[in-house]
């Protein structure tokens, strides 16, 4: 029951609305007693003013405290404090008690002391015994504290359903991303969670769905992979297996052509196994790189000359926009990679009479270069998984129409591994424009 998170945040909440009542209602009744008795001392004090003003009055019309105990038996009836007045010796002239007349008295006798003045002259001292609040004092006080633990109950209550409330709001979307999460863990890529609030539970629901997404996805492109890998296999395995096995029966003569088929045969499986190795190595950064200054002019160029055969074959045009000289550091070989896997996209998707255009120059410290085709484009739903491996726009499995899906993926990783950037922009039906990104130098020094 514990580890409930229902449990754990209602158990917070009760713990911060008892705490945070519980000093409010405190200080809250402090402060009402506080203020009352300031003002039950001011009062008394302006009580204890006139009473004192009352008996020099007596003694300035009466010449002298003689049958003073008259006026002081009125003032114990209207006051419920003790009240005792000496003379200048201390000597008690009347109490309204009747318990210390005649008798002497200390200076501390009580808290409250007034000195009665007849002009310059002291006639004598008026004592104040305060007695405890009265009956009337104590309901009053007894009243503002029942109000205010009333007032603190309410306020803890609504505390409490508000969190209930809160606590439901937070813990039912986690509850739904844990079921979700486990019908995921079983095997089941359809789930998403619906989405209530902008808050971080409705970003968390958000990146869940998008995971989700992902995930799924993902598990396409692997069942097309398997798919993929075992067609492109299939081709120069079934190939190889026949050129051979017609050897072996002797229904084909050994001659340079068969061996030369064979062999073309046997380059289009390692290409493959090469092309799924640079994966795996780029995604786990243990791609090889032997970086060096280089002149990217002369990449280019190269690259584009291991290409004018298919081009040309094809009858597709293709125009070099170069400057002089634009410096990178980078591993000549897989630029020449990245070069030669983006012409073959372009030649693979442009038809005859149509043509590619790489134009390069230099912008805010990076090597640009477009790789423009006017081939069939790529529609914007596909344009951001074309990276992906396996990933085709024509999901036909045919070399002729986008190989086996690996050759921009090789191509992004080995730009991001030289700390530069690929990325593609395109319209169907009015060809692409696949930028590259790597930074420059300013000269071949070390």
């Amino acid at each position: 029951m514990i580890n409930n998170l229902r449990v754990k945040l209602l158990g917070s909440f009760f713990l911060v609305v008892a705490i945070a009542v519980g000093t409010i209602a405190y200080i809250a009744s402090m402060a009402a007693v506080t203020q009352f008795d300031r003002y039950v001392s001011q009062d008394q004090a302006e009580r204890y003013q006139r009473l004192a003003l009352t008996y020099t009055n007596y003694f300035r019309y009466s010449g002298g405290w003689d049958e003073v105990s008259t006026l002081t038996d009125k003032v114990a009836e209207m006051y419920s404090e003790r009240v005792v007045l000496t003379d200048p010796d201390g000597i008690v002239i009347s109490d309204t008690t009747g318990e210390l007349t005649g008798k002497q008295i200390s200076e501390n006798w009580s808290n409250k002391k007034i000195g009665l003045n007849q002009g310059e002259y002291s006639i004598g001292r008026m004592y104040i015994k305060t007695q405890e609040r009265s009956e009337l004092q104590k309901a009053f006080l007894g009243s503002v504290n029942k109000s205010v633990i009333t007032g603190a109950i309410i306020a803890g209550l609504a505390g409490i359903v508000l969190a209930a409330l809160f606590s439901r709001n937070i813990v039912n979307p986690v509850l739904n991303l844990t079921k979700a999460t486990k019908k995921m863990q079983e095997g089941d890529l359809d789930q998403r969670v619906e989405i209530t609030t902008n808050d971080e539970i409705g970003a968390l629901s958000r990146a869940f769905n998008s995971l989700a997404n992902r995930l799924k996805q993902q598990k396409q492109l692997r069942e097309e992979m398997v798919s993929d890998v075992a067609h492109e296999l299939r081709n120069p395995m079934s190939n190889i297996q026949g050129y051979l096995e017609g050897l072996k029966e002797g229904m084909i003569e050994p001659s340079e052509e068969v061996f030369q088929s064979l062999h073309q045969q046997s380059l289009v499986l390692n290409r493959l196994i090469n092309d799924l190795r640079d994966v795996n190595k780029a995604k786990v950064g243990k791609l090889d790189l032997e970086k060096k200054q280089i002149v990217l002019e002369d990449v280019v160029s190269n690259a584009v000359k291991s290409v004018g055969n298919r081009a040309r074959e094809k009858g597709v045009t293709i125009n070099l926009h170069l400057p002089d000289s634009t410096l990178v550091t980078a591993d000549p070989e897989r630029i020449s990679q990245v070069v030669r896997n983006l012409l073959d996209n372009a030649l693979i998707h442009t038809r005859e009479g149509g043509k590619v255009t790489i134009h390069l120059n230099s912008e805010d410290g990076e090597a640009v270069m477009d790789v423009i085709d006017t081939g069939i484009g790529i529609p914007p739903e596909d344009q951001q998984r074309i990276f992906d491996r396996f990933y085709r726009v024509d999901k036909s499995r045919s070399r002729g129409t986008g190989g086996s899906g690996l050759g921009l993926t090789i191509a992004k990783e080995i730009v991001e591994a030289h700390e530069g950037s690929i990325s593609v922009k395109s319209k169907a039906g009015a060809g692409s424009v696949f930028t590259v990104k790597l930074p420059t130098i300013d000269d071949f020094s070390e």
